[in-house]
């Protein structure tokens, strides 16, 4: 007894030593952690980790039928304090068992943790199925503004019906009382010629002896209604054919009619203008006015009540132009006939439609010769008498 503890003190102390800090204990370490680190190979890429184990752990991946499968790759690395860490990876298809445990075990017969998880609906996209969404994704990209703009064009188009049919309806409650026109021969210019009725005014080439009169236009060849319009609502359609320059409109009772001076609202003369095939509204200055197709009959809209006056070729009652802020005086029909042959005529309420269907064959009043009836000539004229 003596003798061994004798033996035992001659060891040297720092064999001792070594001996002591180069072994750890046996044990197992922490519960294995499997984190899912994404995708790789068109699989889920699991991870396992672990930490403090000795002495070195072995790993086990098995399938949910205790199968046991490859790892992707595996590290055991040592730590300072002689523990073992360990990180295995594995990939996991959409084919494999949804059930994958890891088992981590110290050395061959040591203790052992595990961890099990189930993996469902986190797999990639095949190639297939991706290319079938990316175009359904391009025919939506494609389909929804079509869809967008079609409605919209939808609504558009049923506002524009809508408009157009409280048009019709307001048309057919006015032509019940559309304004009777008759022209006023009082009113009218030397060179102007009014039919028997009253309907119709020509331009003609020669001066008439006509009764002196302070209403009558001298030397603008104009002439105006007899009757004026103060309240309500009334229109009247005038047939302005294809040839001609001309204006018509509305006009003050209280402006001058001698004189040569420019027709505008500021004188009291609210019209419309077709000269050498060039269309204007007879504002200050004038507006020039781009028309679509070129009006045979022109609709003249005043309404008394809001102070405007409307022009509207008749055939589809297309939009011309708006005079507003029109005098509230009373207002009369106004024509003027700037060259010889030009025509006018003021058609009876509920005739217009006669007209259109008529004006194929009706024969146009010809010019007479080359434009012999300028406003020059109009003017010269009685000092040539």
């Amino acid at each position: 007894m003596e003798s061994a503890r004798r033996c035992c003190q001659a060891i040297p102390v720092a064999l001792c030593l070594l001996l002591g800090t180069g072994m750890a204990a046996p044990g197992s370490g922490s519960d294995p952690v499997l984190h899912m680190a994404g995708h790789k190979d068109s699989g889920v890429w699991l991870l396992c980790l672990s930490a403090g184990w000795y002495p070195e752990p072995h790993v086990l991946w098995r399938n949910g039928r205790g199968e046991t499968l490859s790892p992707e790759s595996e590290q055991k690395p040592r730590s300072d304090d002689g523990l073992f860490n360990v990180s295995s990876s594995l990939v996991v298809t959409e084919s494999s068992d949804p059930a994958v445990t890891c088992t981590i075990r110290a050395g061959f017969s040591g203790p052992e943790r595990e961890t099990t998880i189930r993996i469902t609906g986190l797999f990639p996209r095949g190639a297939p199925e991706m290319a079938a969404f990316l175009i359904f994704l391009l025919v939506s990209l494609f389909l929804v503004p079509l869809a967008v703009y079609l409605f919209r064009k939808l609504r558009v188009l049923k506002g524009e019906v809508s408009k157009e049919h409280e048009w019709r309806q307001f048309l057919d409650k006015v032509s019940l009382s559309a304004a009777e026109l008759t022209l006023d021969q009082n009113t009218a210019n030397p060179f102007l010629v009014l039919s028997g009725d009253g309907k119709s005014v020509t331009c003609g080439i020669l001066w008439q002896d006509v009764p002196k009169s302070d209403r009558r236009f001298d030397p603008l060849p104009c002439v105006l209604a007899s009757q004026s319009f103060a309240a309500r609502q009334h229109y009247w359609d005038v047939e302005v054919g294809q040839w001609g320059d001309w204006a018509i409109g509305a006009a003050r009772g209280s402006m001058e009619s001698m004189g040569v001076f420019q027709l505008s609202p500021d004188v009291g003369v609210w019209a419309l203008q077709c000269q050498e095939g060039e269309w204007s509204a007879l504002t200050c200055p004038e507006t020039p006015l781009q028309l679509e197709s070129t009006p045979r009959m022109v609709r003249v809209h005043l309404d008394c009540e809001q102070g405007s006056l409307a022009f509207y070729n008749t055939e589809g009652m297309v939009h011309i132009f708006t005079f507003t802020g029109c005098s509230r005086e009373p207002l009369f029909p106004f024509f003027l006939l700037w060259t010889s042959g030009t025509q006018l005529t003021i058609l009876p309420p509920g005739q217009r439609k006669a007209m259109e269907m008529d004006r194929t064959t009706r024969t146009v009043t010809p010019p007479l010769g080359k434009r012999r009836g300028s406003l020059t000539e109009l003017l010269l004229m009685p000092a040539q008498s």
